[in-house]
């Protein structure tokens, strides 16, 4: 009998598992909690799609680094990475085929790819995942904080064949359109009073722990309440402040 071809971030969670891997708590009890999400998915009416995860996967490794060293050479994701890819993207709903998942938070230590990460999910959500109308926002607590996925993004595209999809604008805060379905993707800084009238199919909240208040998530999570699939990706370092979220 053939070998069961197992994928990365599989591999990346049995050797989490046996100890092979050694990480935190938290890590192990993220692995945990996928087999049994796993176990129990029938029973809940879910169901796992490996195509989906891999679909993702797939898309983001093949953009390109834009700085240092590795500027112009493919994306090679860490396994760490496609098991978090794995989750968000693989566990359906039975009833409509829809993502389970509609949000989801990872701490990471700073030089460990989260821009590279958070730009490719970002171009994922704008041009693969078939939202007509796609409305992808990168958030932070200043306009150049936000720019720093965003801008990340803009110069993926141009150094792939998404610039013949897409048009990159860099006035008025920038913006990458993708005319083929009307969506955008566009930077917005933590003044929640321009949040107002969005539609996000797709909001990243970057360095979650910068944020004074919870009032940019409580907006742009409200944003999306239209869209059948949305995607609310917080992702941070660990902060200093007593009273923030991340500490």
């Amino acid at each position: 009998m053939a070998a069961v071809k197992k994928y990365p971030a599989e591999l990346y969670a049995e050797q989490v598992r046996s100890g092979e891997i050694l990480v935190c708590e938290y890590v192990r009890l993220a692995v945990e909690r996928y087999y049994a999400d796993l176990d129990r998915a029938l029973d809940m009416g879910r169901y796992f799609d490996k195509k989906a995860a891999m679909r993702a996967i797939h898309f983001i490794e093949k953009l390109k680094h834009t700085k240092g060293e590795w500027a112009g050479q493919r994306f090679r994701l860490e396994p760490w990475q496609q098991f978090v890819l794995w989750n968000v993207f693989g566990f359906r709903r039975s009833a409509n085929g829809y993502r389970r998942f509609k949000e989801f938070y990872l701490e990471v230590a700073r030089k460990n790819g989260k821009t590279t990460l958070l730009a490719g999910i970002g171009l994922y959500m704008l041009f693969a995942d078939g939202e007509a109308g796609a409305e992808v926002y990168s958030c932070a607590t200043t306009r150049d904080q936000a720019r720093e996925c965003f801008g990340a993004a803009q110069q993926m595209v141009d150094k792939c064949t998404l610039s013949k999809r897409a048009k990159v604008f860099r006035s008025a805060g920038g913006s990458i359109v993708y005319e083929h379905n009307g969506s955008v993707f566009k930077p917005l800084s933590s003044d929640a009073k321009t949040l107002d009238g969005k539609n996000a199919s797709c909001t990243i909240l970057d360095e979650f722990h910068a944020h004074r208040t919870d009032e940019v998530y409580a907006v742009m999570k409200s944003s999306m309440g239209a869209r059948r699939q949305p995607l609310m990706c917080i992702i941070t370092t660990a902060g200093f402040n007593l009273a923030s979220a991340c500490y």
